[in-house]
C-alpha cells in the first residue's frame, strides 16, 4: 500500500501562487502578469493597475460544507485507537487546505489557514455559538502554529492516474484510555475573529489563532468528531511482542489427570500390577492437544482390569440392566463387547480416555433434550402423516394378500384371462407386454383380452353356456390352444430340432418375398411389421421359445435401432437407441419412411433366411407371413394369425402375479407418501414400513464444547499469559469419541420419545465450524468396526494443525491477517501472498485468545512458518513506540526485511517534551532515502513519509511454536 502513494507537500491555486509575499498577512496584496489574446492569435501583455489586487483570506470564511470531508481517523465514536497514531482528516478538494492561504510558498512549504486540534473531551465542550460554535483551549495543548506546514499534505496514486484527496494531520500524542474530541479550526487570526463574529463584516486581524505561551483561546470549530483511545500498543507493537510459550507454561496444557481408581461409586478399587490397590491417575488430552503429548505412566495392568470390569458392566445392559452404555451400540447393531476386540468400539468403550468424551457428548445432549427435541419434532413434518398411510397400507395388503391366495391364486390359467381381461390394457405382466398383446400375438383371437366378450358371450348363463353346456373356461383354454380358429398349416415357431430346407427358395426369392412386405411406399404397414415381429420376440421369449425370441430380437431390433442411432436420435427418456430392447419397438414414437425402411430389406431377408435354416422359422409359415402378392395383405395381420404357441400354465403364473395386490398398493403409497431425503430406513425393510426419520443438525459441536466445558476443548487454556502463541493439533480420538456419544445419547432420547427412528442416525455431522461446510462425521453406522477410532472422520477434522495466539493483539485485531507460510516460500525476499495458506476456519475461545486452523502436511509441519499479518486498507500516520522495537529485539521473532525508510522512528525521537511531534532539528535523513535530502529543510511530502504507518507483518517458525530446539 505504502509504495502506491505519493505525496506533495502543497496544492495552491494560481491566485494564491500570485501573492508577493511569503509570510502570512491580511489582505495581501497580488502581483499578478494580464495576458490578452490580440489580433492573429498574438498576446499582449498588460500592466496591472498601480493599486494592485487584493486576495480574500479566511477572515471570510464562516464555515465549511461537511460533503467535502471524505474520511475521519480515528473513526467518529470508535473506542480503541491506538494511542501512537495520529488524528488526521481528509478532503476531497485537494488545494482546500491552502485555498485562503494569504501567503505563497517559501522553500517547498506551504502553511494550511485551517488546523486540527485534539483535545481532551472532559476539559474541553464544543459549545454553540454563531455563526460558528467553538471550543476554550489552553495553548499548551495546541500544536505550534509556526510548523503547521509540516503537517498538511496533498496524496495521489504513485505512477498512475487517480483521484488527488488533501489531508491535515494533528501532531499531538494520544494518551491511552481516554476520551478526545477532534475540531478544524482556524489557523490564522482573521478566521478565529470572523468565526466568532456574527457582524458579517471582514475584520482587520492579522497573525495566528494563537500563542504557544499565550493563554486560553477561543477558537471557532468548522466541524469536530469525537473517539476514545485503548491501551497502549499499535500492531506492529502487539504482533512483535506475541512469543512463544515457555516450557513451563506448556506443561500446564499436557492434559486432564483423571483419577480412574474408583470409575464407579460402588465396588472394588483397580488393582495394580503387583495386586495391591491404590491410586492409578492418567492424562486425559482434549480438542486440542500438544504435538508431543507428555508420556503415560499408568500401570498397564490396572488399565486391563479397568477394561475388564468396563466390559462386564455393559454386557449386564445385553441383560436390560441399567448399566454403563456402549456407545455406537446402536449404530452397529452390537449390544456386548470383548476385552480382546480391537477396532474402534474397543477402544471408545474400553479405554478410560476415549469413554469420557464419549460421556461428555450424552451429557451435553441430556442438558439440552428439551431444544433439541422440539428441533426435532419440527423437522419431521409429514412423517406421522405418511405412517399412518402406511400402516392402512400394511392392513390392506395383509387382507388384500389373503384373499388373492384363496380366490386367485387357485384358478385355472383360462379363469385367469377371463379375470385380468376385466382390466383392459392395466395388466401386464412380467414379460413386459399388456395382456391384450400377449393375446395378439398367439393362436386365439385378439378378442379373448376385451372385457364385452366375456361379459356378453361366454359369461357363466351366457348364450354360449346355454347352447353347449360347456364352462367358459373351456373355450379360453382352447382358444389359447388354437383349437377354435381355422388351423394354421405349420406353426410360426418351432423347436429346432430339424432343419428344413429351403424347398427350392433362393435368397434372391426371398429378399423380394421381404422387400413386398416392406413396400417402399408404404412404411405405415413397414412400421406395423416390425413392430409386431417385437411383439412376438418377447411373447417367445415368455412362452419357452429363448432361441428364437434371440434370434428374432437380433433379426428386427439390431437393424432398427441401428437405423434409428445412426441418425442421432434418443428415445424420450434419453436413452441411446442401441441400448433400447425389443419391447421398445413397441411404444417407439417414430415415423417411417420409405427413405429409413428401404435399406432394411435385404439386412431381413438374410436375417429370416438364417432362421429358417437353423430350424427356427419354418418356410410355410414365412410364406403365410410374406405371401408373393402382398399388395392387399398386411403383413402384420398374417403374422398375427400364424402366431406363437401359449404355454398356458406359465401364462398363468404371470396373470397370478401381476395381480398380487402388495406390490399395487406399495406403488401406490409410493405415490401418496414419498419420504424426503434425509429420513433412515433399515435396507430390508418392506415398503410399508414405518419411516425411520433422522434430524439433522448443522451447528458444529466444537463451540457448544468450548462453551460448556473449555477445559475439555483446551486442557490449561486458562493458564496461558498474555502475548503467547504455541502450535496444537486436533485429537482425532476426542472428536470421534464425542460425536459418537452425542449421537448414540440422542437416538436414545428420540426413541424414549416414541421419535421415528431406528437408533442409526446420525443426526450431528458437524465438529468443526468449516466455512466449507464439509461434514466431519459420516454416518456412523458406516464405520468399518475394525478401523481405529478417529479414522473415519473427514478428511482434515482429525488433521489439523491450530495456531492459538493469546494476548491484547486478538482483541484489537480480530480481523487480522494469519497464514502458513511453506519452507520454500520463506526463503523468498518479498514473502509473496501467492504462496500463503489461509486457515480453513478462525475459533475464538475469548475476547483476547483465538484459535486459528489449518491443513498442513504432518510430514514437514516442523519445517512451516506462520505468518502475522496486519490488515490495513486504511492510510494512517504516527509513531512506534520505543517498546516496539524493543519487542521486535526479542528472538525468534522475524520482521520483513528491507525495513522501510525512516521505520525506526519512534515518538522518543520526534517528542522534545510537549507531546507534540516536532521533526525540524529531530530527525536526520534516512538510509535509502530516494533523493538527497538535507536535515531541517523538509517539506511536508517527506513528514508524510516519515509518519506513514505502513503494514506490518512478522513471521514465527512452527518449529519455535511447537518447542521443538
Amino acid at each position: 500500500m505504502a509504495q502506491e502513494l505519493q505525496f506533495a507537500p502543497y496544492m495552491q491555486s494560481s491566485i494564491g501562487a500570485a501573492v508577493a509575499s511569503t509570510a502570512p498577512d491580511l489582505l495581501p496584496t497580488l502581483s499578478p502578469r494580464l495576458v490578452l489574446s490580440g489580433p492573429e492569435g498574438r498576446q499582449v501583455p498588460v500592466d496591472p493597475p498601480e493599486t494592485g489586487l487584493q486576495m480574500l483570506g479566511p477572515e471570510g470564511v464562516i464555515g465549511i460544507d461537511p460533503r467535502h470531508i471524505l474520511r475521519m481517523e480515528p473513526a467518529p465514536g470508535s473506542t480503541d485507537t491506538e494511542p501512537n497514531y495520529l488524528a488526521c482528516i481528509e478532503f476531497d478538494a485537494p488545494e482546500l487546505p491552502w485555498l485562503f492561504t494569504p501567503a505563497r510558498a517559501d522553500r517547498g512549504r506551504l502553511r494550511p489557514w485551517l488546523a486540527l486540534v485534539v483535545l481532551e473531551r472532559a476539559e474541553h465542550q464544543v459549545q454553540p455559538g454563531r455563526p460558528l460554535p467553538f471550543v476554550d483551549a489552553d495553548p499548551v495543548r495546541l500544536p505550534d502554529p509556526a510548523s503547521s506546514w509540516a503537517w498538511a499534505h496533498v496524496q495521489r496514486p504513485a505512477g498512475r492516474t487517480g483521484p488527488l484527496i488533501s489531508r491535515l494531520l494533528c501532531p499531538r500524542r494520544l494518551a491511552a484510555g481516554t476520551p478526545y474530541v477532534a475540531c478544524l479550526v482556524p489557523a490564522f487570526e482573521g478566521g478565529r475573529v470572523a468565526g466568532l463574529t456574527d457582524g458579517g463584516q471582514i475584520v482587520d486581524a492579522r497573525g495566528d489563532a494563537w500563542a504557544v505561551g499565550g493563554g486560553v483561546v477561543r477558537l471557532p470549530v468548522y466541524h469536530h468528531w469525537e473517539f476514545t483511545t485503548g491501551t497502549a500498543g499499535d500492531f506492529e507493537q502487539l504482533a512483535s511482542a506475541v512469543v512463544p510459550l515457555k516450557a513451563e507454561e506448556v506443561a500446564a496444557l499436557g492434559g486432564v489427570t483423571v483419577d480412574v481408581t474408583e470409575p464407579w461409586r460402588h465396588g472394588e478399587p483397580l488393582r495394580t500390577s503387583d495386586g495391591s490397590s491404590g491410586r492409578q491417575t492418567i492424562v486425559v488430552q482434549g480438542v486440542l492437544s500438544l504435538h508431543t503429548p507428555p508420556e503415560d505412566t499408568v500401570d498397564p495392568a490396572a488399565v486391563q482390569d479397568f477394561m475388564s470390569r468396563v466390559a462386564a458392566q455393559i454386557d449386564r445392559g445385553a441383560e436390560d440392566d441399567v448399566t454403563l452404555p456402549l456407545y455406537g451400540g446402536h449404530h452397529l447393531v452390537k449390544r456386548t463387547i470383548d476385552p480382546s476386540e480391537s477396532g474402534w468400539p474397543a477402544d471408545l468403550n474400553l479405554w478410560p480416555e476415549r469413554r469420557i468424551p464419549a460421556a461428555l457428548g450424552a451429557e451435553w445432549v441430556r442438558e439440552n433434550q428439551e431444544f433439541l427435541m422440539a428441533r426435532a419434532w419440527e423437522q419431521v413434518g409429514s412423517v406421522r402423516e405418511a405412517n399412518r398411510l402406511r400402516s392402512r397400507a400394511a392392513f390392506c395388503s395383509e387382507v388384500a394378500s389373503s384373499v388373492h391366495r384363496r380366490d386367485v391364486g387357485t384358478l385355472s390359467p383360462a379363469e385367469l384371462v377371463r379375470l385380468a381381461a376385466s382390466a383392459d390394457d392395466r395388466i401386464r405382466t412380467s414379460s413386459g407386454l399388456p395382456l391384450r398383446t400377449e393375446i395378439a400375438v398367439s393362436p386365439a383371437p385378439t378378442a379373448l383380452a376385451e372385457p364385452a366378450l366375456h361379459r356378453q358371450v361366454l359369461r357363466s348363463r351366457g348364450p354360449v353356456a346355454r347352447r353347449t353346456g360347456a364352462r367358459p373356461g373351456t373355450y379360453v383354454a382352447r382358444s389359447l390352444g388354437g383349437e377354435l380358429v381355422p388351423p394354421v398349416p405349420t406353426p410360426l415357431l418351432t423347436a429346432p430340432e430339424t432343419t428344413e430346407p429351403l424347398a427350392g427358395e433362393d435368397s434372391d426369392d426371398l429378399a423380394a418375398r421381404v422387400g413386398s412386405a416392406l413396400r417402399g411406399d408404404d412404411a405405415r404397414r413397414a412400421g406395423r411389421l416390425l413392430r409386431v415381429l417385437s411383439a412376438v420376440a418377447v411373447s417367445a421369449e415368455a412362452n419357452g421359445f429363448a432361441d428364437q425370441a434371440r434370434t428374432l430380437t437380433s433379426v428386427v431390433a439390431g437393424p432398427v435401432l441401428r437405423m434409428v442411432a445412426g441418425q442421432g436420435e434418443e428415445t424420450a427418456d434419453g436413452t441411446a437407441a442401441e441400448a433400447m430392447p425389443t419391447a421398445r419397438l413397441l411404444t417407439l414414437e417414430r415415423a417411417f419412411t420409405p427413405d429409413n425402411v428401404a435399406p432394411l430389406t435385404g439386412e431381413l431377408a438374410q436375417r429370416f433366411g438364417e432362421m429358417v435354416q437353423g430350424g427356427m422359422l419354418t418356410m410355410p409359415a414365412l410364406h403365410q407371413v410374406l405371401p408373393q402378392d402382398a399388395v392387399a395383405d398386411d403383413p402384420g395381420s398374417r403374422l398375427l394369425e400364424a402366431g406363437v404357441p401359449v404355454d398356458q400354465a406359465a401364462l398363468g403364473e404371470r396373470l397370478a402375479a401381476a395381480l398380487e395386490p402388495g406390490p399395487l398398493l406399495a406403488a401406490r403409497l409410493r405415490h401418496l407418501a414419498e419420504p424426503a431425503p434425509g429420513f433412515l430406513a433399515a435396507e430390508t425393510t418392506a415398503p410399508t414400513d414405518p419411516v425411520m426419520a433422522g434430524p439433522a443438525f448443522p451447528a458444529p459441536l466444537a463451540l457448544a464444547l468450548k462453551e460448556r466445558w473449555p477445559d475439555w476443548f483446551l486442557p490449561g487454556s486458562a493458564t496461558i499469559p498474555d502475548n503467547r502463541a504455541v502450535l496444537l493439533k486436533a485429537n482425532p480420538e476426542f472428536i470421534a469419541a464425542f460425536m459418537v456419544g452425542v449421537n448414540d445419547e440422542f437416538n436414545r432420547e428420540m426413541r424414549w420419545r416414541e421419535y421415528p427412528t431406528d437408533l442409526r442416525g446420525t443426526s450431528f455431522t458437524q465438529f468443526w465450524p468449516r466455512t466449507d461446510g464439509v461434514a466431519d462425521t459420516p454416518p456412523i453406522h458406516t464405520w468399518a468396526p475394525d478401523g481405529a477410532l478417529g479414522s473415519h472422520l473427514a478428511a482434515g477434522a482429525g488433521g489439523l494443525d491450530v495456531l492459538l495466539i493469546r494476548g491484547p493483539l486478538v482483541r484489537r485485531y480480530p480481523d487480522m491477517t494469519v497464514a502458513a507460510l511453506p519452507p520454500e516460500a520463506r526463503r523468498q525476499p518479498d514473502l509473496a501472498e501467492s504462496t500463503w495458506k489461509r486457515p480453513v476456519m478462525v475459533l475464538g475461545l475469548d475476547e483476547q485468545t483465538a484459535a486459528y486452523a489449518f491443513e498442513l502436511p504432518e510430514s514437514d509441519v516442523h519445517d512451516w512458518w506462520f505468518v502475522l499479518a496486519e490488515n490495513a486498507q486504511r492510510v494512517r500516520f504516527g509513531f512506534d513506540t520505543p517498546e516496539t522495537q524493543a519487542a521486535q529485539a526479542e528472538e525468534g521473532t522475524f520482521v520483513e526485511q528491507p525495513a522501510p525508510p525512516w521505520s525506526d522512528l519512534n515518538w522518543s525521537v520526534v517528542d522534545a517534551g510537549r507531546g507534540f511531534a516536532e521533526i525540524d532539528g529531530r530527525v536526520l535523513p534516512a538510509a535509502g532515502t530516494p533523493a538527497p535530502v538535507i536535515a531541517g529543510q523538509w517539506n511536508a511530502a517527506e513528514v508524510a513519509n516519515m509518519a506513514l504507518q505502513r503494514p506490518f507483518r512478522v513471521v514465527r517458525s512452527a518449529r519455535s511454536l511447537i518447542g521443538d530446539p
